[in-house]
Order: structure tokens, then sequence, then C-alpha cells
């Protein structure tokens, strides 16, 4: 899928990076148990918006990550300030982006996507693994003489890692897209690969019985449906189904961005439903509106319960994880939309929690029409954790900043006046689901070994949000943070490192 296909319904590709992620929930006390900590709302460096990723690490921290100058991660205390942070991109490579996951031996791994200097190999897929402290271990680049994206994946229970995308080098040559799985050990090597020709993967999850679940678009009778399959521990298909919403009169395009499983063997699903139609300006038909979809499936694809959420206008980016009390936190962007008249519909990015169920628990809009909320999930004191980008101001106007939003289990920021309530609509679906039989095509992409080069900011001012918000901002951290400014650590030499 090219970058311009993906904007064309409102997601850029970076978004994709994330979508994919992908991390356990980490459960910690029990809900009576827990107090949560420190509350915050900051802002970082300027950003690409749509490429932020998050996770929560043992010690309380955070290491995130978005696309910046090179990919940028940064490692965080509790209270979001840094205690390291670099930028990594791999040599021979121009631009790079992907998302940040942690890995068993208390390390992190980075999936994603670099340019090629030069476009002689177009965009390739990326895996650097770095240890503890942010230090490269080693990275590979996966792809062919085209445009290939991994834009999902996670390590696995043996050590190794699962990661798909799309690949154009390999598969349909006829085709802009072609779903990518591969299947890798601890060092980056490939054990096995599958292509399925034409058709798009977002997501994909290690489950239980050492399986995979795979989560995209596939397309049925000339439309987009959202498409799940499952794959045994060699890549061979188990079973394969589409989902779509009907569709009555109208084109309806259906994508599935994001697939959990839930701890009882059933699998959570997000993501979308974009209506199409005519414009009175245009003699083609364009995207009218689209929802948020959220699927509660069990353990073999079947529909348990299903929700659309819209706010009128178009509803994008979705992300949806599980938290301890069995209900769901989705996150997502709300856009106006232009249907000949005046703009219709909210704005700005927006967290939904959502009970076991699939019933509204509460649902809030943060930061504006031109913010981004790209991923959440528990943290292990019961609280949020959200990231996205925020349009700067003073003495960043105009930037796009890398945000994080810790917030309490109902989405506040204790003192700050962040977060208002949306008046969005939540609604039961009947999407209707069949079987497909998309075959895979074996491919013999192989990991290419590269150098990185490591950099760091000259100066980065993480900025707390909210005093800016509020002049009446009572701060409850137990870190103490009297200046809105923290100056991180300036890390001044550029590295270079080999890969393993």
């Amino acid at each position: 899928m090219t970058t311009l296909q993906s904007q064309s319904h409102g997601i850029f590709v970076g978004t994709l990076f994330i979508f994919a992620l992908l991390s356990p929930l980490a459960i910690g006390p029990s809900a009576a148990e827990r107090v949560v900590r420190p509350t915050w709302d900051r802002t970082y460096l300027s950003v690409v918006p749509g490429t932020s990723s998050v996770e929560q690490t043992s010690d309380g921290g955070f290491i995130m990550s978005a696309m910046s100058r090179g990919l940028w991660v940064a490692k965080t205390n509790p209270a979001g300030l840094p205690e390291w942070l670099r930028e990594y991109t791999p040599a021979g490579y121009s631009q790079s982006s992907g998302f940040v996951v942690r890995t068993s031996d208390s390390g992190y791994a980075i999936i994603g996507t670099a340019l090629s200097n030069g476009y002689v190999t177009g965009f390739d897929g990326w895996l650097l693994k770095l240890g503890a402290i942010g230090n490269v271990q080693w990275s590979k680049t996966y792809g062919g003489l085209q445009d290939d994206f991994l834009s999902a994946g996670q390590q696995t229970s043996d050590g190794g890692y699962i990661v798909a995308g799309n690949t154009q080098s390999f598969g349909s040559p006829y085709d802009s897209s072609n779903g990518w799985v591969l299947r890798l050990d601890a060092q980056g090597s490939v054990l096995w690969q599958e292509v399925f020709p034409a058709q798009d993967i977002f997501s994909i999850d290690e489950t239980s019985d050492g399986s995979f679940l795979v989560a995209g678009a596939v397309g049925v009778a000339g439309q987009a449906d959202a498409w799940l399959l499952k794959l045994d521990s060699e890549g061979r298909v188990e079973w394969q189904r589409a989902y779509a919403v009907p569709a009555g009169n109208s084109i309806i395009r259906d994508h599935a961005f994001s697939i959990r499983q839930t701890p009882d063997g059933g699998y959570v699903v997000g993501g979308d439903v974009i209506a199409w139609g005519s414009s009175p300006y245009l003699p083609f038909e364009i995207p009218l509106r689209s929802y948020a979809w959220v699927l509660r499936l069990d353990s073999q694809g079947e529909i348990v319960w299903q929700r659309l959420f819209g706010g009128g206008g178009f509803t994008q980016h979705v992300y949806v994880s599980e938290m301890s009390d069995e209900g769901f936190i989705v996150s997502g962007r709300f856009e106006k939309a232009n249907l000949g008249g005046p703009l219709v519909g909210l704005s700005g990015p927006f967290l939904l929690k959502m009970d076991a169920e699939g019933n509204l628990v509460w649902q809030k809009i943060y930061g504006g029409a031109n913010d981004f909320l790209i991923q959440s999930q528990q943290t292990r004191d019961g609280g949020i954790i959200a990231v996205g980008s925020l349009v700067g101001g003073s003495p960043n106007c105009c930037d796009n900043l890398a945000w994080a939003l810790k917030l309490d289990s109902e989405g506040n920021v204790r003192g700050c006046p962040v977060g208002v309530q949306s008046n969005a609509t939540l609604a039961d679906t009947s999407a209707t689901v069949t079987n497909t039989t998309v075959a895979s095509v074996n491919t013999n992409s192989t990991g290419t070994p590269t150098d990185v080069t490591v950099t760091a900011p000259p100066i980065l001012l993480v900025q707390n949000q909210c005093p800016l918000r509020s002049q009446q901002v009572q701060e409850e951290d137990a870190i103490s943070d009297s200046s809105p400014f923290y100056k991180a650590q300036v890390i001044r030499t550029s590295i270079q490192q080999s890969a393993g």
C-alpha cells in the first residue's frame, strides 16, 4: 500500500507502524489495591503526525517513539521526563519510521520502515534491536527493489519476532499492495515468510497456542472488507474471514487496523468503516464519512458483539486494547466532513472507554483539530498512557510535537483541564461474516545487516502542558516538577554502530 493510497482514506502511512503494536497487558495489583501514580500532559520534540508509539517499562516509566529527523526513541521515568533519548537511521537510508516494543532481555525492538538513499530500493522493512540504554545491538532491513513496509509485529514467546506489513517487491506484480508476514529468529534471520497477493495487512498478534492472528483488508466483490486470518506456527492458514458492514446502495470500505487476543482466548479488533458517495462538486465518488469499528470475537472469529463509533464526520486511526476490568480503551481522531455545505462533525483526538459488553463508559476529546492520539493502553497503576502529536504553541509555534498523556482511569489529568466530554454516537451494527480463500505465496526476502547512525537532538525542551492550559494547576506528582520545562541531557556525538 503506497503513502498516497494511505492518505486517501485519512490514514498516514506512518500510522500503520503503530496499529501493529503490540504488547500484552501488564496486569498489576487488583483494582482495589491500585493507587494511580502521577498524571501529566507533556510534549517533546517535533515529529511527523501519526507515527507515535508507547509501552510501559518494568520500572513504571515509558518507552516512546515517533518519526522525527530519524526514528526518535525516548525512555522516560514515571513522570514522563527523559532518562535517555536517541534518533536512529540505518546507514544507506535517509528516513526511518517505526514503533517500539519491549523485549524479554529488558531491551527494545524497533519495527518499521526506512527510505533508501536515492530511492535505490525504495522503502524497505526495518528491524532494530536495542539494549536497555538504547545501545544498538543489531539492525537488519528486508525487501526487494520496490516499496516494502513493516507496520506490525512483536517479540514472540521463543525470543524471535513476528513482523508484518505490505510489499510491492513480492507477490502480485499487478497490485500496489501485497500482505506480507515474516517469522524471524532472535537475530532477525528469516525462518519463513508468506505473501498474500493483492491484500493489505495492518496488524498481527501471537496467540496463546503459538499461532498468529493477522488483521487487514481483503478485496471482496470489488470492495474492501475487514479481513482476519489465523496462521499456525509455520505460517499455514488455519482459517480466514471477511467482515463487512451492510452497504445497501452505498459503497462501504472496511478495514481492520489492530487485533489483540483477549484472556478468554477470543479477540478484539479495531478498525474503520468508510462510506463513499457522490459529491455535488466532483464527477466521481468520494469518502463522505467514516466510523470507528470495534468487534469482539470468539476464538474462531465469530462475532460476540460489534459497535460503530462516529462523530458525524470522519473517525480515524483506531487502536483498541483491553483493560484489567475486561473493558477496552479505544484511541482515534475525529475530523470534520465537507458534504457540500458547512463542515459537519466533531474534530480532535479522542479516547473511548467501553465495558466488557461494548457499552459506553466515557468518551472525551483531547486537543484540537490538527492533533492526534495514536495509541493508548492501561498502565500498571490502573491509569492510561496515550501518545500522539500536538500542534505546539510558543516557543514551538506550529510544530507537531510528540505528545504523551498519563491519565487516571477516568481519562483525567488531575488539576489540569485537558479532555472534554464528547457526544459521539456508539451504536450496534450487523456486519456479515464470510469465509475467504486467499492463497499465500512463498517469498525469498533475506535480512540485510546494516550499520546505524545514532544521534540525539542538540537540545530537547520537555514541556508540561498543564500550566499552559490552566494557571491554577495543582501538581500531585511524587517527582518534583515545578518548572514547565525540563532540559534533557544533550548528547552531542553521532555514533556509528555496526550491526551484529
